[in-house]
């Protein structure tokens, strides 16, 4: 009979271990609602995290047919070698909704809402798996935003963000379209090994200090028409496998 307690208590030390390694959106949301920093390492995080709904959500913009909603995380956030099984919402749009391009389960009060989420502090995932969508479209990243090693199995839409401070893409999957047309980098960007599998939307990008692509693949379109590179741009063992279009773009780059 000790045996068998002593199993069952070890059994259910097993079980509380485990269920700690997973952690609800909600849980994430709530704690950064609360000003609490995030720092998870080694767990799944289930649900949708929407970051839009924040309570500080201010409308910033309104019309007679238009209003835009901006909230912000004031806190750090930090994760590594964790798995995000739903979606990943800094950006949502209601003619998205309507026309069921995005996925979202959110109801909207106005005809046209747009909603979006800025960064106050570092945002860091290494190491990291979204296998839902990624909606960063307008964000603002204030400090350096890390996203090291870490896979997108989905689109990422990085569209318009605008990184302040240096950014890290280095040795990153993407596996559907990864979209940073429009986007800004004002400090150095690092693209270094990352695996494009689809469509890579540069378009427009502006690169105002130095930025590698250094031994990556683009298995599609490379698209970098217009795009500006103030500094230099490194392409030394980039392998472009269904060409590059560097129409329309400034600057230096060295493509080996």
């Amino acid at each position: 009979m000790k045996k068998l307690l002593i199993l069952l208590f070890c059994a259910g030390i097993a079980g509380t271990v485990s269920a700690q390694k997973e952690v609800s959106a909600k849980t994430i949301f709530d704690m950064i609602d609360q000003g609490k920093e995030i720092n998870y390492d080694g767990v799944t995080i289930t649900g949708t995290l929407d970051l839009t709904e924040l309570s500080n959500k201010k409308r910033i913009k309104k019309n007679k047919d238009y209003e835009e909603f901006k909230s912000i995380v004031e806190v750090p956030l930090t994760f590594k070698n964790c798995v995000f099984k739903d979606d990943f919402i800094a950006y949502k749009n209601s003619e998205n909704q309507k026309r069921g391009n995005s996925g979202f389960s959110i109801s909207f009060g106005g005809d046209n809402e747009t909603h979006t989420t800025d960064f106050a502090k570092s945002v860091v995932f290494e190491n990291c798996t979204f296998e839902g969508l990624t909606e960063f479209k307008y964000s603002d990243f204030a400090d350096k935003a890390s996203f090291g090693k870490t896979k997108f199995e989905k689109e990422a839409n990085f569209k318009y963000a605008n990184f302040k401070r240096e950014s890290n893409f280095a040795n990153c999957t993407f596996d559907e379209y990864a979209n940073f047309k429009y986007s800004n980098f004002k400090f150095d960007a690092d693209f270094y090994t990352v695996a494009f599998r689809k469509y890579a939307d540069f378009k427009y990008a502006n690169f105002n200090e130095r930025v590698t692509f250094k031994g990556s693949s683009f298995n599609e379109n490379a698209d970098f028409k217009y795009a500006e590179f103030k500094d230099s741009g490194n392409f030394d063992n980039t392998r472009f496998r269904s060409g590059v279009d560097m129409k329309y773009s400034n600057g230096k780059k060295y493509i080996n």
